[in-house]
């Protein structure tokens, strides 16, 4: 009897080795594709990213900041637009009561278009000035280019900041 309950005990033993075996194997099957793609990420960089822009405007001429520096009123309610290339519309934001409008695009591939960004796209105010002053024009927009602040990476996704140069009226909508 004495033999038996060895027998029953190296069973027992055996087979928890076994288990522990396959867990193992298991974690490990599931930790290389892991680990594997930590390496592509790093060393091929992100592929996919988001524009973003923040965006102050105020009720000027121009929609730059006036004479009154920070006592400038501010553009409320304006709709911008990030527009590139062939008049494609990346995002679209509209200003808050303190004239600031943040943009982020949707998730794209980054290149060849980021690398782009910054000569082939601008913005636009298509709310007309007298919308803020009746003193100022019914008709035109303001538009401005954009000037590259960072790019931030998060694994194989990024965010690319800009900022307006410096808007100008342009008298056609």
């Amino acid at each position: 009897m004495n033999t038996n309950s060895l027998s029953g005990g190296g069973i027992c033993i055996c087979m928890a080795l076994k288990s522990l075996v396959l867990v193992s194997l298991l974690v490990a099957a599931v930790a290389a594709p892991m680990a594997q793609a930590q390496i592509a990420e790093s060393t091929q960089g992100p592929t996919l990213g988001l524009v973003h822009v923040d965006v102050t405007l105020y009720c000027t001429p121009d929609g730059n900041i006036g004479p009154l520096g920070e006592a400038t009123p501010p553009f409320p309610n304006a709709m911008v637009l990030l527009q590139c290339g062939d008049g494609t519309i990346v995002a679209t934001a509209t200003t808050n009561s303190f004239g600031i409008a943040y943009l982020h695009s949707d998730p794209m591939p980054l290149f060849p278009f980021f690398s782009q960004l910054e000569s082939d796209c601008k913005l636009i105010v298509n709310t007309t000035l007298s919308t803020c002053d009746s003193s100022l024009p019914s008709t035109g927009c303001l538009q401005s280019a954009l000037t590259f602040i960072e790019t931030v990476a998060l694994g194989t996704f990024s965010v690319t900041s800009f900022k307006p140069t410096g808007f100008t009226f342009n008298p056609i909508l």
